[in-house]
């Protein structure tokens, strides 16, 4: 049975893969397939993707649509940041963390493992295993503050030194995550397919911005500890197995930062879990809403009024409050699903490059002007990362047909001789196969709407990718005239 390792950078974008920056990955893109038009899901934050890349589903299939989130029908009172806390209060609870099978449950019923490490948020690292605490599987989730099955921090504590304080950049942990992987994971756990994930070069990004001389450098760290991985498999492993390199989404740097608690309360908005007040999670560079008893008359007048703000980007409303005049339904990019906001608003954005010229400036509700920042629908943030090698790819191949971060989990199954689920929203990727039609026929097309307000024509779009009844979104704005 072949292997399956995945190799994540939290927040890579294809800009920044060269010889000087990314020598590792930049020589391993150029030997395997490198999926040029690959997206991720909306909101472009990190826990998100991270679900969709485990289940092959969008947002509104598996529940989780952000790093904060609304979830009334566990706690209608307060927003929940998506963290192993809180996952763990809500797997006490009996209440669903995702509403999709994951890559962990699917492979299990195969008698196949699953085991993954990484040293981003303890909400990422919980998502790769819900939890199950089976411990005849060599199936689980690692992470400086915790483990799934809890049993395998005392067996790491025991083979490895303790685990670095946090820090930016977060290199020394991922060294020690590197080496937690090659000889725990890889060699003795020995699991069907295997995950470890770079914090970097988010978490310096965040901090100093895209292009910053430390974002440059931890990145240059992450790409060293990969070479040291494939140096680790050998030169044939990719013969007989696969390696694919992921990203969660793009990025781009803050533009302006909003306040937004205090912009709805100065603009006549109550705050709160009452009827027609409002729950606001903030994701970065996208909002999501829920109103009180979602009451239609706030959501319209709430809408009205974010269209006339210059900060504001694409609207969209869910079917409690919704159709809304000007705004685009969250069924229509995979968002509507049982656990979705009323409303959901991407900030402004633009092609811009900043002083490191990289391109894409965006609105945000935290961090700082000229920092890094993601979440919205910028196109800049939406394209991300995807290359794999293996004995089904092609070599060095460029794929140029859109691809997403919901088709990993299908072409993994796929690679494994599982047949895919039908309700999964992703595709198997085998335009990129050996084997595969030189040419592959997909379709692009824009959701558009608008509305009248105050003198000013509001006009938003949406404009999409599909093939082979797998959705994209490309990019999504709006303009005021």
């Amino acid at each position: 049975m072949s292997k399956i390792v995945i190799v994540g950078f939290d927040g890579l974008q294809p800009a920044q893969i060269s010889k000087s920056l990314t020598p590792n990955v930049h020589k391993f893109s150029t030997q395997g397939c490198f999926f040029e038009d690959h997206h991720c899901v909306f909101p472009s934050v990190t826990r998100v993707n991270i679900a969709s890349l485990m289940t092959g589903m969008h947002p509104g299939g598996h529940g989780l649509l952000g790093n904060n989130f609304i979830d009334t029908t566990y706690d209608p009172t307060r927003v929940i940041p998506a963290s192993n806390i809180e996952f763990d209060h809500m797997k006490q609870s009996k209440h669903r963390i995702l509403y999709a099978e994951t890559m962990y449950e699917i492979l299990q019923k195969f008698n196949m493992n699953y085991m993954a490490i990484g040293v981003g948020t303890t909400g990422n690292a919980y998502i790769h295993h819900l939890g199950n605490e089976d411990e005849t599987f060599n199936s689980g989730t690692i992470h400086p503050e915790f483990t799934n099955p809890p049993h395998l921090s005392e067996e790491i504590l025991t083979r490895f030194e303790k685990w670095p304080i946090e820090d930016v950049p977060n290199n020394r942990r991922f060294s020690l995550a590197m080496d937690i992987f090659t000889e725990y994971v890889l060699k003795e756990k020995n699991p069907e397919v295997a995950l470890i994930w770079s914090s970097e070069p988010d978490k310096s990004q965040h901090a100093y911005g895209v292009g910053h001389q430390i974002s440059e450098s931890a990145l240059k760290h992450a790409d060293k500890e990969f070479g040291r991985l494939l140096e680790n498999l050998g030169p044939n492993f990719t013969d007989e197995n696969t390696v694919m390199i992921v990203s969660d989404h793009g990025y781009s740097t803050i533009s302006d930062v909003i306040g937004l608690e205090d912009v709805f309360l100065s603009s006549g908005f109550s705050l709160g879990p009452d009827r027609g007040e409002l729950l606001i999670a903030l994701n970065g560079g996208s909002v999501l809403i829920s109103i009180g008893e979602s009451d239609k008359t706030v959501a319209d007048n709430l809408v009205s009024w974010l269209m006339a703000q210059p900060w504001c980007g694409t609207i969209l409303t869910g079917d409690r409050v919704g159709p809304l005049e000007g705004t685009i339904s969250l069924s229509d990019i995979g968002l509507e699903g049982c656990r979705s906001p009323d409303i959901v608003f991407s900030f402004s954005w633009d092609s811009r490059p900043n002083d490191f010229n990289y391109h894409g400036f965006v609105g945000a509700s935290s961090g700082g002007v000229n920092l890094g920042m993601h979440g919205s629908m910028s196109p800049h943030e939406m394209n991300n990362v995807l290359i794999c090698k293996g004995p089904k790819f092609s070599e060095n191949k460029r794929v140029l047909t859109p691809s997403g971060n919901i088709d990993v989990l299908p072409t993994i199954l796929d690679n494994l001789g599982i047949e895919v689920p039908e309700s999964i929203n992703g595709r198997v990727l085998k335009e990129a196969y050996k084997n595969a039609q030189n040419e592959v026929v997909f379709n692009r097309r824009s959701l558009r709407a608008e509305r009248e307000i105050e003198g000013f024509s509001f006009k938003q779009e949406i404009l999409l990718s599909e093939l082979d009844g797998s959705m994209y979104i490309d990019e999504g704005s709006s303009v005021l005239e």
